[in-house]
């Protein structure tokens, strides 16, 4: 048990726990690189990270190869048994965010460049070449480039405001978390890729039908 830190202190964390805690209670996430000490702390006291998240429905996701640190519901987010016979809902803990179009295939362009890297290879993508890909499944026949581009750049933003892209030191070119193989693993992917996948060739088949008319 720690010294206390206040005269009501009854917590049983050090310092630099309590901090990692809070730190992953806050989110996104934790990484080595960008959080050294508290990465330190988690690494250090892990079984009783946990057992805390735990406390509150969480579990600790912590991979020390990539160097990153995330809680996410625990068993999936599924009912769970109250210790009376009953199952009963898990308690939403971790905001959430909603996904937009633009979101979710930024997301999966990330992932499949994680997946064609080595582990623990560094991931590198262009902005501008990631913009390319990803206007290829415009929705409802957009043409308005300037509305595009707007929407693509909101939708970047917001996965370096999640940490899921970082800067480097060269401009335009962005890394890849690692996270983002935990967060959506390979089959969640591949659905969600099937059903941009139907929603392209169904674009491009109307567009076809318009064209013969």
């Amino acid at each position: 048990m720690s010294t206390p830190m206040w005269p009501e202190d009854s917590g049983t964390l050090s310092y630099h726990s309590r901090r990692a805690l809070v730190q992953l209670l806050k989110g996104p996430m934790v990484t080595a690189q960008e959080h050294p000490q508290v990465w330190q702390a988690v690494v250090s006291d892990e079984e009783a990270l946990r057992s805390c998240l735990h406390n509150v429905f969480l579990d600790l996701v912590l991979d020390e190869d990539a160097g990153i640190a995330f809680p996410r519901p625990a068993a999936g987010g599924q009912d769970v048994d109250t210790g009376e016979g009953k199952r009963a809902p898990m308690p939403k803990v971790l905001r959430t965010e909603t996904l937009t179009h633009w979101d979710t295939l930024i997301i999966l362009h990330l992932r499949q460049e994680l997946a064609l890297s080595a582990p623990g290879e560094r991931v590198i993508v262009d902005r501008g070449e990631l913009r390319d890909q990803v206007l290829l499944y415009r929705p409802d026949r957009e043409r308005d480039e300037s509305k595009l581009s707007r929407r693509f750049d909101a939708a970047f933003r917001r996965m370096v405001d999640y940490s899921l892209v970082r800067p480097t030191e060269t401009e335009e070119r962005f890394e890849v978390s690692p996270a983002l193989r935990q967060i959506f693993d390979a089959a969640t992917v591949e659905g969600v890729r099937a059903e941009y996948e139907r929603f392209r060739v169904t674009e491009d088949d109307e567009d076809s039908a318009d064209e013969g008319k």
